[in-house]
């Protein structure tokens, strides 16, 4: 008995499928990095030890995590929101100094014009009209008060506290097994 059989071979399914498994393989690993990251961070109100996980005692840096996979350029993107949680997660990530906040300009508030009436949280302000001359003198001691509270600080040092490399360290063995069997 004698076969014949003829094999016809289409790269450009073959690419679309190899592309379509890595963007599926790379969510699933970014996924994975970032709940692991996620976990690392402790709610509680107390500071971690250097070179540990950093804590949040809101819980505000755990919410900011994302994670997005790339399909133009294959790669993934995972961490903090910089919207969300500042620039404060790179000081913990790799150590360092937080700048110094810059001193708000000193003001003669007047009756008529717009102003800080009363402090929302340190640099927040509730500004409205200012009707009478009392408020125009509160809005200036309030100025004066926030600029003094920023100009006491010193910036603030942090030592290293990575939660996102020891994420990845703990699964970069298992990144092969995203990518096994998810070419079909």
């Amino acid at each position: 008995m004698h076969i014949r059989t003829r094999v016809r071979f289409n790269a450009n399914r073959v690419k679309t499928k190899v592309d379509k498994a890595s963007f599926n393989s790379l969510g699933h690993a970014g996924g994975a990095i970032r709940k692991t990251a996620y976990r690392s961070i402790r709610k509680r109100k107390n500071p971690s030890r250097p070179g540990t996980a950093p804590s949040s005692p809101t819980g505000r840096l755990r919410r900011s995590f994302r994670y997005e996979v790339d399909r133009r350029a294959p790669g993934v993107v995972i961490g903090p929101v910089n919207e969300i949680s500042g620039q404060l997660w790179h000081l913990h990530e790799f150590g360092g100094k937080a700048k110094k906040r810059r001193r708000l300009k000193r003001h003669r508030f007047r009756v008529g014009q717009h102003g800080p009436i009363r402090a929302i949280r340190p640099g927040k302000f509730a500004r409205i009209e200012l009707r009478t001359s009392a408020q125009a003198n509160r809005a200036r001691r309030l100025i004066d008060e926030e600029n003094q509270r920023r100009g006491a600080t010193k910036p603030g040092r942090y030592p290293k506290r990575p939660f996102m490399k020891p994420a990845l360290d703990t699964h970069r063995s298992q990144l092969p097994k995203f990518w096994r069997d998810s070419v079909k």
